[in-house]
């Protein structure tokens, strides 16, 4: 049975019919968006089969219709570019890895379908439906997290009590946890070697917590604690700086991290100095704001003359 074809904007998306439905076998193309349409040849487009957008170099944003029901082994893996994808709000079947070193995926946005709106996905705050498509997205490259990929119940209580719970395994487990076995199994470069397998595991759960704290939703105080004292731990003064490396060298140019890394106490009076030493000139921006609240929090004359009271 030979593909056929329709045309996109600026590529071709290939396709078969089988029985009663429609599988999207490839896509060639330079599209930056490429909207799955929900009928082709008058029949449901059902699935997305293996590696059909697979290393699409231009592609930065896909939309899945209504009637998708399954994403196949590596159906959009290696898509550099892509950082948003929009699913409907329902189960949906995941092959392995859909979407495999797409470094640069931050949304996975989920929406109510038009014949059976989600009343009470509707009815949630704006926000907390941003923050589960990123949170979303932040899983389909982390471990054992199969469970959580489930578009039906993302954003319910339960799950982000899971995601939490998976979150929180990873940060909590040992630093030297998965070095033998990436050796073993030739992951990495074998010059990586035990110390910088520790420090790039740590800079990935200063990350998660970063990012988890960043998009609240459904965070409880306990948990919310958790991240805040795993950051804490790793800034400037400590025993290690992981947190504080993560947000000189990839987040200090966002204004909601730098300020939230202020406000936890990242960056405190100890380690101010040192801090900013650091820094040097890079990251201009989040430099100005520390230099800016240190002078709105250094001791006035009087109180620095109270401190010498008995």
């Amino acid at each position: 049975m030979s593909d056929k074809m329709i045309k996109t904007s600026q590529g071709e998306l290939y396709y078969v019919i089988k029985e009663d439905r429609v599988n999207i076998t490839s896509y060639t193309g330079e599209d930056e968006q490429v909207i799955i349409p929900e009928m082709i040849a008058g029949l449901p487009v059902r699935k997305i089969d293996k590696k059909a957008f697979m290393n699409s170099k231009r592609l930065k944003s896909v939309i899945l219709p209504d009637s998708i029901r399954k994403l196949a082994e590596w159906s959009f893996s290696y898509c550099r570019m892509l950082t948003s994808v929009e699913l409907p709000r329902k189960k949906i079947a995941m092959g392995h890895s859909p979407f495999l070193g797409d470094d640069r995926l931050q949304r996975i946005v989920l929406r109510s379908r038009k014949k059976n709106p989600d009343e009470e996905w509707l009815a949630m705050p704006e926000k907390d439906r941003d923050d589960t498509a990123v949170l979303l997205a932040s899983l389909y490259n982390m471990k054992n997290t199969e469970h959580l990929l489930n578009c039906s119940t993302a954003g319910t209580d339960e799950w982000f009590e899971g995601l939490d719970r998976r979150l929180l395994e990873f940060i909590d487990e040992p630093d030297e946890e998965g070095h033998a076995e990436m050796i073993l199994c030739g992951e990495e470069d074998l010059e990586c070697t035990l110390d910088v397998f520790v420090t790039n595991k740590r800079k990935k759960k200063s990350r998660a917590a970063f990012l988890r704290l960043l998009h609240s939703a459904g965070l409880t105080e306990a948990v919310e604690d958790r991240y805040k004292n795993y950051l804490l731990d790793h800034v400037v003064g400590c025993a290690t700086d992981e947190a504080w490396q993560v947000m000189k060298e990839e987040l200090g140019h966002l204004k909601e991290y730098y300020e939230y890394y202020v406000e936890i106490g990242c960056l405190n009076d100890d380690n101010f100095t040192d801090t900013i030493v650091d820094l040097g000139d890079k990251q201009a921006e989040m430099k100005a704001y520390f230099l800016r609240w240190k002078e709105a929090n250094k001791p006035s004359e009087e109180d620095f003359f109270d401190s010498f009271e008995l």
